[in-house]
């Protein structure tokens, strides 16, 4: 079975039922097979051919999903993402999709969606995708990557088949009688996953073209009663006035990304009645790990719950990755327990101790199993994990230099009250320097902020002449 094949069936079964709702429209299953179909046609009377790559540059729900169905029908891959990354990371592509033309970019490596592309809306005759072939579409999202660096990620279109079986709940909810929104954008692979479950589960989605800036009205106005979103956005929540009359109506909350703290969670419990499932995962793997929240059965803030993937094997392992076999901690890898891993950069990593390596994935996190139970110790890259994107401390390290001649600048990792992870620096340089300076010179690294700024005379230093991080962490807390 194909994804467009099994989107079909479960059209065919209900096909006025509500699928999708956006801030501009509200689309049944027959109007999405309706809206692949006048993609196809005219993407194929443009020149599309199947086979070919192309890069999805518009963040419209509606068109990333049909988009979705028509990899599946005509085996193109499909790259979710902007085109400057793309062009940056020397990847081939053949055409760009898009709503509004991209300047520099020639007009033949670009179709331009107008007005006049849905004249023909609901007009042409339908042809029956339940037996519908291909089957070799690729998949293509950008991920932050293990070092901060960003990757693009390919994955098979029978691997997001299977992630739709599992990306968020894991049979613990039944979503075909839901009305699930995630505050990531459809550029994102884990909204995406949990856009096709739902959908090929017989529920409805709502999808939002910006994501979570706007989430909390949304939620209300359309009875959302499931959720997809992340730590940063919890609290981004919780900081609004009176947010609790918005959550009244949801019944489960799938948290992803970046670790969230016991007091986050908590204090999300306290004002919201939906249960909160969390886990652990990586865009190159998947999900993992899950586990409910529980306020009367308390957690560490470290726990990442229980393993549930049989078709993956884990080790542990050395810091130079050499196989610890008999070891319950280490740097951790996941391989597959037969075949290889569906999924795969699209170019070549120049880092040898994380992604993959000899037929493991590590994420470059250490973990430690007790029974069934698994624990993070703490990750093997310097890196700070911000608002569900990783960035390179050695490259904050290096812009912070440049931008403040006289400083030398040391960036830590921190965490705040929720157990989310915060950007402090420490420098020495000849004058202060605020948070918001130190900010504003970030601005090539979008959505990062300095939380904290310490100035110091000197850097605490361990016997071999290192910077001591542990040490700094205290200064920080003691300051």
């Amino acid at each position: 079975m194909t994804l467009m094949s099994a989107f079909a069936r479960r059209a065919r079964d209900n096909p006025q039922k509500i699928a999708l709702l956006t801030e501009k429209s509200q689309m049944s299953y027959d109007d999405i097979l309706q809206l692949v179909h006048l993609l196809d046609v005219q993407l194929t009377t443009r020149g599309l051919r199947p086979g070919q790559t192309l890069v999805m540059a518009s963040r419209r729900p509606e068109l990333c999903l049909a988009l979705c169905l028509l990899l599946s029908l005509r085996d193109l891959t499909v790259i979710f993402s902007v085109p400057e990354p793309v062009q940056a990371a020397g990847l081939a592509f053949d055409r760009v999709l898009t709503t509004d033309p991209i300047p520099g970019l020639p007009e033949d490596r670009q179709f331009v969606i107008g007005p006049d592309w849905f004249s023909d809306m609901g007009t042409l005759p339908l042809p029956d995708f339940t037996a519908a072939g291909g089957g070799g579409g690729m998949f293509v999202y950008r991920s932050s990557g293990t070092t901060g660096t960003p990757k693009f990620i390919r994955s098979t279109e029978g691997d997001r088949l299977a992630d739709a079986d599992r990306s968020a709940f894991w049979g613990a909810v039944d979503l075909s009688s839901r009305r699930v929104l995630s505050t990531l954008t459809c550029h994102s692979g884990w909204s995406m996953s949990l856009i096709l479950q739902t959908l090929l589960s017989g529920g409805s989605v709502v999808a939002l073209t910006e994501g979570s800036g706007n989430a909390l009205p949304w939620i209300d106005l359309y009875h959302v009663d499931t959720l997809g979103t992340s730590p940063a956005v919890l609290q981004m929540m919780l900081e609004q006035p009176q947010v609790g009359q918005y959550l009244r109506g949801l019944r489960d909350i799938r948290i992803g990304g970046a670790q969230a703290g016991a007091q986050l969670l908590a204090a999300f419990a306290a004002i919201c009645p939906a249960r909160l499932h969390l886990g652990y995962g990586s865009a190159e793997l998947g999900p993992c790990f899950r586990w409910i929240f529980d306020p009367a059965t308390p957690r560490p803030d470290s726990y990442l719950g229980e393993f549930r993937r049989p078709d993956l094997q884990i080790g542990f392992f050395d810091h130079d990755l050499n196989p610890l076999p008999q070891a319950s901690e280490g740097v951790v890898g996941f391989r597959p327990v037969s075949g290889r891993l569906p999924r795969q950069y699209l170019a070549d990593s120049d880092d040898r101790r994380s992604g993959f390596v000899n037929g493991w994935f590590f994420p470059g996190d250490i973990l430690r199993c007790e029974g069934d139970a698994y624990f993070i110790i703490g990750r093997t890259k310097d890196i700070v994990n911000f608002g569900g994107n990783k960035f390179s401390l050695a490259a904050v390290r290096q812009v912070l230099a440049q931008a403040f001649p006289g400083m030398t600048p040391e960036p830590v990792v921190l965490a705040d009250a929720g157990g989310l992870e915060r950007l402090g620096v420490a420098y020495r340089a000849p004058r202060p320097v605020s948070e918001a300076e130190l900010t504003a010179a970030l601005a090539p690294f979008k959505g990062l902020r300095v939380t904290r700024a310490l100035r110091l005379q000197e850097f605490p230093l361990t016997d071999t002449g290192k910077i001591d991080s542990a040490r700094l962490r205290r200064l920080f807390l003691q300051a």
